[in-house]
């Protein structure tokens, strides 16, 4: 090969790296398809003899639905509610509750593995007002 000819070889390799607009192309990645972090916050809990209310804040919360359940003293969880959040909140209004006992209760997303949840909250029921 002549001398003349491979520079000009390698001159053109070297333009051609230069000149970003003349390589392929890179794939785009697509878009992600998570779901964005969720923002749970309790924002209202009332005891009373005969109720536990418990009201939760939730952010970024599109189609996903959440479960509450309840477990007293050393009673299995007992499910409550499957519940979707309402103008960004969950409320729970749980009338089978009895005077004097403890009931700690969970906000989970449905079907989460295991042991997963997003709050707790013990409620000591009194006797009265």
């Amino acid at each position: 090969m002549r001398p003349m000819f491979l520079a000009k070889r390698i001159l053109l390799g070297l333009a051609l790296l230069a000149l970003p607009g003349c390589l392929p192309s890179q794939p785009v990645p697509p878009e992600s398809t998570a779901l964005p972090p969720l923002i749970v916050t309790r924002v209202t809990n009332v005891v009373q003899p005969d109720r536990v209310m418990l009201v939760w804040s939730v952010q970024n919360a599109a189609e996903r639905r959440f479960e509450i359940r309840r477990k007293n003293r050393d009673e299995p969880w007992k499910h409550v509610a499957t519940l979707v959040p309402v103008d960004g909140s969950i409320e729970i209004d749980d009338t089978g509750v009895l005077p004097g006992q403890r009931y700690l209760y969970q906000l989970r997303l449905f079907e989460a593995p295991g042991d997963a949840f997003l709050d707790q909250f013990l409620a000591v029921v009194p006797f009265t007002n």
